[in-house]
């Protein structure tokens, strides 16, 4: 087992998502074990969050799984580097950095506010506009203004020309 699967296995039992009951009656680990799947199978195949839709999201509305879910995405960032896999996991991110659970959003954004670092070097990378866009818009639903102007006044040739407009959120 490669070390940052290790990671990943070791943060899915640190958060106890074991023992959780998923909104479908599963176990709610099959989320992540079935989502970590397609990333390592045909990452090309995950698409925008269907994969959470009724087990860690309903609409808007986060269930009790999704703080567990944000720290094993965060994990899993240290094991695909790039490419779709990469892009899926930082679009996921952005769906759990806010919703209409609001005690659930803000246990979800305390994991992933300790990461924002990983959201400037993936804009400031250059690897993917798409990614590179996704890191941009967690940092502004995590209000880190000071990173965000970072990005916008450093990386200027990396982001899209709507994420420049200080007016976009």
């Amino acid at each position: 087992m490669e070390l940052q699967e290790r990671l990943i296995r070791a943060v899915i039992d640190d958060t106890g998502i074991s023992e959780m009951s998923c909104e479908c009656g599963k176990p709610a680990r099959h989320v992540i074990d079935e989502f970590l799947d397609a990333l390592d199978r045909d990452p090309g195949s995950v698409v925008e969050r269907d994969w959470m839709e009724g087990h860690v999201l309903i609409q808007s509305f986060m269930m009790r799984s999704a703080p567990a879910v944000a720290n094993i995405l965060m994990a899993a960032l240290s094991h695909y580097v790039s490419g779709d896999a990469r892009k899926a996991l930082l679009e996921s991110l952005l769906y759990l950095s806010g919703g209409d659970s609001e005690e659930l959003v803000a246990q979800c954004q305390e994991v992933i506010v300790r990461g924002a670092w990983i959201f400037l070097e993936e804009i400031s990378s250059g690897r993917s506009v798409a990614c590179a866009s996704y890191a941009f818009e967690i940092l502004e639903a995590l209000d880190e203004d000071e990173w965000v102007r970072m990005a916008r006044t450093r990386f200027v040739d990396l982001l899209p020309a709507e994420m420049l407009d200080p007016d976009h959120r």
